[in-house]
């Protein structure tokens, strides 16, 4: 190398990413000394390796698919992201920007840079569990708020009026019902199945009713068993009874 040519070997060495290049096998050829920290190898132990042995089961067919199209030329985005298991067992996450390497013109291999993103994917992982449950607190708000109006409606009704004061009851009954559901994870669709599961109708039958195909509906009456905690369609319907999730009496 020339003394006016830059020599970037020593700034390779010192970012603080990994990068790496791979051989047209897959195997490293070379990676940088933030790499070898970031996975906790030593560099006699990860040269000669395929990248999958580094790589969560999932990621390594991830990482594939983008390295056989990069050879090939049909890769459509160069950023990818991967999960790494150090030698301690312990899972990175990392996201990947990789390109083909040449020498001399000829292709010879794959080479990349990749990022420690595991500290925004944990972030990201505690604001998407705040927001669902911010979600999950504004459904109870709402359900309590339609039912205390409710009860303010049965309060004030005219006791002449039993008519209104029976619209007023079943829709009390209505919000502690809609209540209930949430809290198990179900919604409106779910107990329309279950009554009709009450009523004995099969999956094709019910579909018709609620305009969902009989595969959904199995789908349904799967997830009614799991809330529930019910291993029969009868069990699901006895459950729900007894959990108050029919209207009226029950069955």
């Amino acid at each position: 190398m020339g003394a006016s040519e830059p020599d970037y070997r020593e700034l390779v060495e010192r970012i603080g990413d990994m990068i790496y290049t791979l051989d047209l096998d897959g195997r490293f050829t070379y990676v940088n000394s933030s790499g070898l920290a970031l996975l906790g190898y030593e560099a006699s132990e990860l040269l000669g390796r395929h990248f999958a042995s580094v790589l969560t089961g999932q990621s390594a067919s991830v990482a594939a698919d983008h390295f056989a199209r990069g050879i090939d030329g049909t890769e459509s985005t160069p950023f990818f992201e991967v999960q790494s298991v150090r030698t301690d067992g312990r899972i990175v996450d990392l996201e990947v920007r990789a390109g083909n390497l040449y020498r001399e013109g000829r292709l010879v291999g794959r080479q990349g840079v990749a990022r420690d993103i595991s500290a925004l994917k944990a972030l990201q992982a505690q604001v998407a569990e705040k927001s669902e449950r911010l979600a999950l607190i504004e459904g109870q708000a709402r359900v309590a708020m339609d039912l205390y109006r409710r009860i303010a409606e049965l309060t004030l009704a005219t006791p002449a009026d039993p008519e209104a004061t029976d619209r007023v009851l079943r829709g009390v009954e209505d919000s502690l019902i809609r209540a209930s559901a949430e809290k198990l994870g179900l919604d409106q669709q779910d107990l329309a199945i279950a009554e009709l599961l009450a009523e004995g109708y099969s999956n094709a039958e019910i579909g018709a009713r609620v305009h969902l195909s009989p595969s959904t509906v199995k789908d349904r009456v799967s997830k009614l068993m799991r809330a529930l905690g019910a291993r029969s369609r009868a069990e699901v319907v006895a459950r729900a009874a007894r959990q108050g999730l029919f209207v009226g009496d029950g069955r």
